[in-house]
């Protein structure tokens, strides 16, 4: 659960009224008491967001100007701050910075990290966050294709798969809780051959070595059937061996 900090000013208490606040939180008229609204934020971008995401920083003590460095990481080189620093006026509670992007339909399915932190953690609010860590992906309409039959040499199984493209971004195809409930296998279509990550989560939790990831050797068709050959099932500890997952295409589904 999100957890968000409450400075004893009016202003914070009745816009987090809802949420789960910290409590006995001291005000010190000296300091700044600057924080982030929660330390995990989940962006939807979408077209009218004009190629930016906004990311608030919010004060306690709104006395004089200042300014608060921060310092962004992650985004692989894709999103570009519109600034270093967030910039508050005398009086001011809210300050932002900009996340800036390329064109939205440049992106597919794709989930982004981006962390953005207080260069100077002196100016934190003893209740605050000093940094916060964006999810950022567009958002997407799913088309519901059809259902094919999916195999894994994992569970030694098969069993009806859904599939589904998007209509924002075709090229892309989703396999939804495929494995296990929660968690969708994703992959696009590039020049007629299938690229899924590589490795990817498989959503399986073993009870006793933890998240088991898939590791394989690329993916093709061949007569209606999408093979992705397994060179390992991993864990931290070691791998499980390799295998093979296929998906028999849902009848007259052509992958583009």
């Amino acid at each position: 659960m999100k957890k968000y900090f409450v400075i004893l000013l009016a202003l914070f208490a009745i816009a987090i009224s809802s949420s789960c606040e910290r409590e006995e939180v001291i005000y010190f008229p000296d300091n700044a008491c600057v924080s982030f609204p929660s330390d995990v934020s989940i962006i939807e971008m979408v077209a009218a967001d004009g190629n930016k995401i906004t990311v608030e920083l919010w004060r306690g003590n709104t006395n004089g100007s200042v300014s608060v460095p921060v310092t962004v990481t992650g985004g692989e080189g894709i999103f570009t701050p519109s600034k270093t620093s967030f910039d508050f006026v005398d009086g001011q509670s809210i300050a932002t910075i900009d996340l800036n992007y390329p064109d939205i339909n440049d992106f597919g399915g794709e989930t982004y990290k981006i962390t953005v932190s207080l260069s100077d953690e002196s100016m934190v609010s003893p209740s605050g966050y000093e940094a916060v860590t964006i999810s950022a992906q567009r958002k997407l309409t799913r088309k519901f294709l059809g259902t094919g039959i999916y195999y894994s040499d994992w569970y030694e199984e098969e069993w009806e798969q859904d599939l589904y493209t998007t209509e924002e971004a075709p090229d892309l195809y989703i396999l939804p809780n495929c494995w296990v409930t929660g968690t969708d296998f994703t992959f696009n279509m590039v020049n007629g051959t299938p690229v899924w990550p590589n490795p990817f989560f498989s959503g399986y939790v073993h009870s006793t070595y933890g998240q088991v990831f898939i590791y394989h050797d690329g993916c093709y068709i061949e007569d209606g059937v999408m093979y992705l050959p397994v060179t390992g099932y991993r864990v931290s500890a070691g791998s499980f061996g390799s295998g093979m997952e296929y998906f028999v295409l849902p009848d007259g589904v052509v992958l583009r």
